[in-house]
């Protein structure tokens, strides 16, 4: 009888063994140019350390894709599905194959959901936008989320809780594209906590305020004993382009004015935010040591596009292509890696990781590559994709296939021997190559296998039919979009990028 008691009680800290925390930190806006450990940036020291260290400690994967702009790539994320099956492709482009908007909010999976079903506790602190299903402060049981600390840009989510209307003032954030004052991020910023909006001024940093909830997350359940998932998604280094508090302490005044990206300042607070975001990294891997829960707890550091003002939004890799970092307990120790992944791949993942079922009802397009992070296979999947706004980008090891965009006239898009590389040094253009014959056969196949349902003509009364697709026609048929949808950013124009 003896026996069969302490076998009962054993049971819950057996399956507390087998079900790692799961710490998943996602940056705004930063391309894996950004960070050191790829070394992109020839001749330019790192300003990245603690992600860089994650990276030597783990896997870091030289190619990982997800969609070029934030709300697409949160809604990949989450619910392991590419944009021709979730709908969102680009934030003003959602689209389904009937034209339909999305009204079943339970129409896809969600990570957070599957982690809280096995057991776990869920946090989410940042920023949410995740088009294809389920607003945060709306529909937090549905997404299985025990508590939340936001930013939301809409101030209808602030004005219902206070029961009044919002005005700017010359504390709002100034949005990047057109000027307008915004909901701040960064100083003073509009968070909602749980249902409250926080009382916050302009001594307070919005990066700090949600890394700091994350680690009290952390603290409360390492003392309930309890697993748990801290999705930790950073508004750093996107605009508005300004001070942190290390640019502060250096003299320069809190402000939420955006300094452009393409000016000298701009460029400066750029890097800054960069900095600091890695720098709030390390507080996370310090606070899992002074927990003591190294040896039960995975952190995964990653980025939701390509960097602001360079590739975001652009059909070509360099929009796509993000750092993706496995690091922590169970994990192999391989540092940079040619093996694919694309972020479909995270929800079967965690999955694996968390011994959590995926309800049998949703479908995913995603791989498990447990198996590789764990030193179980040495292989992740062979092609990766991405739909962002009106292209298509598929990639192997060794061949990109990139800004496939029927509806500004390239059917074909372009294609590349990669010839070993990760940043687009060394690409060769083939597009035209008859020796590449059987290349050019095998990347059409896999487009026919994933072809995106968009309309490929303007003309199409599909783009008439809801208001975000009608936001889409407006943004995307026009002259400069066509231009600057297939350039290669300037800073890293490396390869021919002829059609």
């Amino acid at each position: 009888m003896r026996s069969i008691i302490l076998a009962l009680f054993l049971l819950p800290l057996m399956a507390f063994a087998k079900q790692p925390n799961i710490i998943f930190i996602l940056s705004d806006d930063a391309g894996f140019e950004e960070f050191g450990l790829y070394k992109v940036k020839k001749n330019t020291p790192s300003n990245t350390p603690n992600i860089d260290a994650l990276a030597e400690q783990g896997v870091a994967f030289k190619h990982a894709w997800t969609q070029a702009i934030c709300g697409p790539s949160r809604s990949m994320v989450l619910s392991g599905n590419y944009a021709i099956n979730n709908g969102a492709y680009d934030n003003k482009i959602f689209y389904l194959p009937d034209g339909q908007n999305n009204n079943d909010k339970d129409r896809l999976p969600s990570f957070t959901r599957v982690l809280k079903d096995a057991g776990y506790s869920v946090k989410v602190s940042g920023k949410w936008h995740n088009p294809a299903g389920g607003h945060i402060i709306r529909d937090q049981a549905l997404l299985g989320v025990d508590s939340y600390t936001v930013w939301s840009a809409e101030p209808g989510d602030f004005e219902k809780i206070l029961k009044r209307k919002l005005v700017p003032d010359d504390t709002w954030e100034e949005s990047a594209k057109s000027g307008d004052p915004k909901i701040s991020r960064y100083w003073k910023p509009g968070i909602i906590e749980n249902g409250k909006v926080l009382n916050t001024t302009m001594n307070d940093y919005g990066p700090d305020i949600f890394s700091n909830a994350i680690m009290d997350f952390m603290t409360e359940q390492t003392k309930a004993n309890k697993p748990f998932l801290a999705y930790y998604t950073m508004v750093l280094p996107h605009s508005a382009h300004g001070p942190t508090p290390d640019d502060v302490k250096r003299g320069d005044k809190p402000t939420n004015k955006n300094f452009p990206k393409g000016q000298p300042k701009g460029r400066q607070y750029f890097l800054s935010q960069v900095s600091y975001a890695d720098k709030l990294v390390g507080k996370i891997v310090d606070k899992v040591k002074q927990l003591k829960i190294e040896d039960n707890t995975i952190i995964v550091f990653a980025s939701d596009n390509g960097t602001t003002a360079s590739a975001k939004s652009k059909g070509v890799e360099y929009g796509v292509h993000v750092p993706f970092i496995v690091a922590g307990a169970g994990i192999k120790t391989r540092g940079l890696t040619d093996e694919l992944m694309d972020f479909t791949d995270v929800l079967p993942t965690f999955a694996a990781l968390a011994n959590a079922e995926i309800d049998k009802k949703y479908s995913y397009d995603g791989t498990n590559i447990a198996p590789y992070l764990t030193g179980k296979s040495d292989e992740t999947k062979p092609v990766i994709y991405s739909f962002p706004g009106v292209s298509t980008l598929i990639r192997t090891k060794d061949y990109l296939l990139e800004a496939v965009t029927p509806i500004y006239g390239y059917d074909e898009g372009r294609l590349y021997k990669t010839n070993g590389s990760h940043d687009g040094r060394g690409y060769e253009n083939i597009t035209h190559d008859d020796k590449y014959k059987e290349v050019k056969a095998y990347f059409a196949k896999l487009l026919a296998d994933k072809q995106s349902p968009l309309p490929d003509s303007f003309d199409d009364p599909a783009w008439k039919k809801t208001a975000k697709m009608k936001k889409g026609l407006k943004e995307w048929n026009t002259k400069r979009k066509r231009i600057k949808h297939v350039e290669l950013p300037k800073e890293y124009q490396f390869y021919d990028p002829s059609f």
